[in-house]
């Protein structure tokens, strides 16, 4: 089946093709299975046309300047294969902005919604989209309540799951799992990286960001997701003792 962006079928296609990509751990296994029945049982619709001209325009530099390379680099698994058509067709945009973000953040992680409150389908309860990091991104610890696939399809990925514990470097046809509330980084090196992800569970629009303070005290920085799916800074407040036990950090 052609992937198409209005079809309903296609939840289930994506399902499918990331199954048959990843190979999944006595860790994680009940996860995934959780995650791709979550996206083979979604209900959704296609977005509205108002929508997509709302968002419509050039896509962020990023874009231009590395997905040719990384689709060319993609190696041909059934995820690529099922993902690839919609490269073109999704509304890339660029995440984080502000002050407090450091430029090769700002403008090096971008993302494609596909199932979503900004994709090409709509649902409220499940996110599935792109997101591609340019080289020498560092994506901070950072903490929210869904549960989360990282799919790699191009590039390599480094990802780190608390504070003190080693970072695993994924390739493409890999991936990451990551539990509710488990904090967790993100960081590229030389190459650019593409990922698929999946959001399930508790969508609630807060992704808490963990920084070190002068003192050696931490903060956790609420970002709160805006209706265009971008996020921005509402609250901070001390990184408390049970919150670093429910984060998994150690």
């Amino acid at each position: 089946m052609t992937a198409s962006p209005t079809n309903a079928e296609l939840p289930a296609l994506l399902a499918d093709a990331i199954a048959a990509t990843i190979t999944p751990t006595a860790t994680d296994s009940a996860m995934i299975d959780r995650l791709l029945g979550d996206l083979r049982n979604l209900s959704c619709r296609p977005a509205p046309p108002q929508s997509r001209d709302r968002h419509s325009g050039d896509p962020p530099a990023s874009i231009s300047r590395y997905l040719p390379s990384l689709a060319a680099a993609m190696p041909s698994t059934p995820a690529a294969t099922a993902l690839q058509p919609l490269f073109d067709r999704v509304d890339w945009y660029q995440i984080f902005d502000g002050a407090d973000i450091p430029g090769n953040l700002a403008t090096g992680l971008v993302a494609g919604q596909i199932i979503g409150g900004r994709g090409l389908l709509t649902s409220g309860d499940l996110y599935l989209g792109l997101f591609l990091l340019a080289p020498k991104v560092t994506y901070p610890l950072h903490q929210h309540a869904s549960l989360e696939i990282y799919c790699v399809l191009s590039g390599a990925v480094s990802i780190r799951h608390g504070r003190a514990k080693p970072a695993q470097r994924i390739q493409a046809g890999g991936h990451s799992v990551t539990p509710p509330h488990q904090v967790h980084e993100l960081q590229t090196g030389d190459e650019a990286c593409l990922i698929a992800y999946i959001w399930t569970g508790d969508l609630t629009g807060e992704n808490w960001w963990w920084e070190e303070q002068p003192d050696g005290s931490w903060d956790r920085v609420c970002w709160q997701r805006q209706a265009d799916s971008s996020w921005k800074v509402t609250h901070r407040e001390p990184l408390s003792p049970a919150e670093i036990a429910r984060s998994g950090d150690k």
